[in-house]
């Protein structure tokens, strides 16, 4: 879409967060009249950004000022398709786009690459940049990994290549946006609280290939069943993942790396494998990371695992005796699973904490394990897991954070700070990470 298509209109932004300021920012410069309308109150950021470019915004609820003279309505990914306000608009017949979908509009490349799925998408968007760098590639990220896509538009020319990871919740407000390859990594039950059941979280998940033509390239794994056939082509990076043996890594991470790696051959045909050594350059924060070892017991935070499916992956990666933390804010998930799953593990001892601890509990007496017990806070969690000799203590919560903090990284950051605190260490110190580590060389009982 030309940029002068905007000059002059009405555009009203809903949701003051990341993207939605960044989207503000880039349709002002491009000659539109912005209008941000936020349900919450906003951030003294936030409102000291808006009152210098003199955009004008609403707080504390959206009102009939946000749709009463738009032509366009853009979507922060925090805002439901079936919140009332937008259903207003669309009732009126105001087109309502998502960040994703302006961006893409406004994209100056057509060489994009979207990763989606339930679990490993930051990792995997990661995995394609570096290993594109190595093969001396114009490359960025950008997404749902960080930085917004539209915020990074100043910085991509037609020959650059944009690896954006996005999630459900952009897909569901898109209308053209067409990756040139399309990455889908798995399915597993998330987002239930806003989608309703996992049959209508797969179908906005499908969305990243509902535009692509047999041009475009689709990149699944085998047993991933898509409830709409795509048009596009279809690789399976499973079929990669032999030529991986070598690398020493958990097997969703050699998952993540075979599925970044046959993106990537889609621009750079005769790239090799990745190397080990590009899987520990890409370990992100959160993630299995190492905080600190104190009086024989080993910390690790897993704190971006808020999905059951996460969780499951993370307890693979661990043997030996666990102490194990969860909980924070359900997303209408079943815990079942998991709690099956730890019946197989040798577990010291499992910490409850946040609004879905009762919950957890239930699940976990179902399964005829007792040995749980509920905490306040992260020091009383580090102080029981001391009394385990030998063990790991992993925060790998299966829930959201925000019953109690405002992301997966600030809770990452209390846990380490809890933890330092007992290493006797200013809990802003960083710990070292070490990527992928697992209890296994280091077998002990409780």
């Amino acid at each position: 879409m030309h940029e002068h298509a905007f000059r002059g209109k009405d555009i009203t932004i809903l949701g003051a967060g990341r993207s939605g300021l960044a989207a503000a920012r880039v349709l002002r410069d491009l000659g539109a009249h912005v209008f941000v309308s936020d349900q919450a109150a906003l951030s003294p950021p936030a409102r000291q950004e808006l009152l210098r470019l003199d955009i004008p915004f609403e707080e504390h609820g959206h009102t009939e000022r946000a749709v009463a003279s738009a032509h366009l309505v853009i979507l922060s990914p925090g805002v439901s398709l079936a919140a009332p306000i937008v259903q207003r608009a669309r009732s009126s017949g105001i087109p309502i786009w998502g960040e994703l979908e302006l961006a893409y509009r406004l994209c100056p490349s057509e060489k994009i690459i979207a990763v989606t799925g339930t679990n490993g998408k930051s990792t995997t968007t990661k995995l394609i940049e570096e290993m594109l760098h190595t093969a001396s590639q114009s490359v960025l990220s950008a997404g749902n990994i960080g930085t917004p896509f539209i915020a990074r538009l100043s910085e991509i020319t037609p020959d650059t290549i944009v690896v954006l990871e996005v999630s459900s919740f952009q897909l569901e407000s898109i209308e053209r946006f067409r990756p040139a390859v399309a990455v889908f990594l798995n399915i597993a039950p998330n987002h239930l609280d806003r989608h309703g059941d996992l049959s209508s979280y797969l179908r906005a998940k499908c969305r990243i290939f509902e535009n692509q033509t047999e041009r475009d390239l689709l990149i699944v794994p085998r047993d991933l069943q898509l409830p709409v056939p795509p048009r596009s082509r279809v690789f399976y990076y499973d079929d990669l993942l032999p030529e991986l043996e070598h690398v020493k890594a958990p097997r969703h991470l050699k998952e993540d790396a075979a599925a970044a790696w046959a993106a990537c051959r889609a621009f750079a045909p005769t790239l090799p494998p990745p190397a080990e050594e590009i899987l520990l350059r890409v370990q992100l924060p959160h993630r299995q990371e190492f905080i600190a070892e104190i009086k024989n017991v080993k910390f690790y935070d897993d704190s971006k695992a808020t999905t059951v499916h996460a969780t499951l992956a993370a307890l693979e990666a661990f043997s030996g005796p666990l102490v194990l933390i969860l909980g924070g804010r359900n997303k209408n998930l079943d815990f079942t699973p998991l709690a099956q799953a730890l019946r197989c593990k040798s577990i010291c001892e499992i910490l409850l904490m946040g609004e879905a601890a009762p919950q957890l509990a239930r699940a976990l007496e179902a399964a005829q394990i007792t040995r749980f017990s509920f905490v306040r806070d992260f020091s009383e969690a580090v102080e029981r897991a001391l009394r385990y000799p030998g063990a790991t203590c992993l925060l790998s919560p299966a829930c959201a954070s925000f019953d109690q903090f405002t992301d997966y990284a600030e809770r990452g950051r209390a846990f380490r700070n809890a933890v330092m605190r007992y290493n006797g260490l200013d809990g802003q110190e960083e710990a070292p990470c070490t990527p992928y580590s697992t209890a296994e060389s280091h077998p002990a009982a409780c």
